[in-house]
């Protein structure tokens, strides 16, 4: 596997390309003829396929595509290139497990298969959602103490001691620190003191920020994690290396972090399946990435929970599943907020699909993403539960996809305007960090109708 000098090597050295031409020159065609010779077409029936021979045809675009198409770095302007030999040699030499946390709170994430009956390691975050710098703690708390979290990580504050959090600035840098110890302090108050953080790091962009609050005394424990995002689409920058080099000079967990957006560039969803096959190339060559987290993203519904993007989740999930080691995780963009039954069902299609894929699961942003303070435990929560059950249940592919498509039925009308639910303080006690009694009797309820569709819950 070439060494990570290598890539940075590629990086000053590739063909210069102005960066207009490598997405309309480069990428775009690439990706049109690629699909159409692999004959990857979207079914709006299937949302969960079943058929073997495609989700392969899509690992072969997704390789081929990361081939012709290369990285491109926006610092040097030169494209980074390799061959399909080295494309195969990394895959096979990449990670098959990641390993979080020590002592008494390992976590281990193996490579998942197709309709594999293990349950998902379930990886519980806001995924940045705003929130003021009163309510991060006791909103991290909720996360941290659902016993179903595997690790947990944080959202995001937009001020620091009411200063913006800028790019570059010193505000950064104290955000960042300040960060890391609110999450542990979270985790303390939860009665897990080192529970892994899978993403250390929520608040700060620049490189040395993070270097600045990767501090054991501060809260970053050794097997805790940091992510490492992709620029769409196939791009990389300087802060990106920097931050790699540092990680794998660390003792933390480094996860790859893509977001092809569907309805951009990249196409439809047929395309933009190639093309988050193709970002985990990247993750594993340029990022050295140990686990991979996917968030394609609907350019216009601001979610993955439409038909499209469901579909886009499972085949992609099943073609990494089935042709690589890698250890894939799903991360769920819900278009409605907490206290919604549309949430939930919205939460359960996305379970389903992704864990029969061969997913591990990283819910949920909820409300687009846009709401502050729209966020809580219970939601992670809702979605671990149905992706165990469905695990343990041996639900099968043409089983999901029927408990899908019923789903969809309830919520797929309602993702252009979807409600946005109510606020933390709205669904849970801010003292005692207890969801309210209406959220428990909606869950409670929803499940009745859940098990109706096959889940079992009693394999809790």
């Amino acid at each position: 596997m070439l060494g990570f000098a290598a890539i940075v090597d590629r990086a000053l050295t590739g063909p210069i390309c102005a960066e207009r031409d490598f997405e309309l020159g480069i990428f775009v065609p690439n990706l049109r003829k690629i699909v159409a010779k692999y004959d990857i077409k979207y079914d709006p029936e299937d949302p969960v396929p079943t058929d073997d021979s495609l989700a392969d045809r899509l690992f072969e675009a997704g390789v081929e595509l990361f081939e012709k198409t290369g990285i491109y770095c926006i610092d040097t302007g030169k494209v980074l290139k390799f061959t399909k030999d080295e494309i195969m040699e990394a895959l096979e030499g990449a990670p098959e497990r990641a390993v979080y946390g020590s002592g008494n709170d390992v976590v281990e994430m193996p490579h998942r298969e197709v309709e594999d009956p293990r349950d998902p390691v379930v990886n519980f975050s806001a995924v940045g959602t705003p929130v003021t710098e009163e309510l991060f703690v006791p909103i991290c708390q909720s996360y941290a103490q659902e016993p179903i979290a595997d690790t947990f990580s944080g959202p995001l504050i937009t001020t620091d001691r009411g200063m913006p959090v800028t790019s570059g600035s010193p505000v950064e840098m104290e955000a960042g620190i300040w960060n890391v110890i609110k999450l542990r302090e979270a985790a303390r108050l939860a009665g897990r003191p080192t529970i892994p953080i899978h993403n250390f790091m929520s608040i700060a962009e620049r490189t040395d920020a993070t270097i600045a609050a990767a501090r054991p005394e501060l809260g970053a424990l050794a097997g805790d994690g940091l992510f490492v995002a992709a620029i769409a689409e196939l791009k990389v920058d300087y802060e990106r290396l920097k931050k790699v080099s540092f990680l794998i000079n660390s003792p933390y967990v480094i996860g790859g972090l893509y977001g092809p957006l569907m309805g951009g560039y990249g196409g439809g969803p047929a395309a933009t399946a190639a093309l988050l096959v193709a970002h985990h190339i990247l993750g594993v060559i340029s990022f050295r990435a140990q686990r991979h987290n996917a968030f394609p993203i609907h350019i216009h519904n601001i979610c993955n929970t439409s038909r499209d993007m469901i579909w886009l989740i499972s085949i992609t999930g099943q073609a990494l599943a089935r042709n690589t080691h890698l250890v894939t995780v799903a991360n769920a963009f819900m278009a409605s907020g907490p206290c919604t039954e549309t949430i939930i069902w919205e939460l359960a299609a996305h379970s389903v699909a992704a864990t029969v894929s061969g997913w591990h699961l990283n819910p949920c942003a909820v409300a687009k993403n846009r709401h502050p303070l729209h966020c809580s435990g219970m939601e992670p929560r809702m979605h671990a539960e149905v992706g165990h059950v469905t695990a343990r249940g041996g639900t099968t592919r043409k089983e999901a996809g029927r408990i899908v498509k019923a789903l969809l039925e309830r919520y797929e009308k309602h993702i252009s305007n979807p409600p946005i639910g109510k606020s933390f303080t709205e669904c849970y006690d801010p003292v005692s960090i207890k969801p309210k009694d209406e959220y428990i009797l909606l869950w409670e309820d929803s499940k009745k109708s859940l098990e109706d569709l096959g889940l079992k819950f009693k394999l809790l």
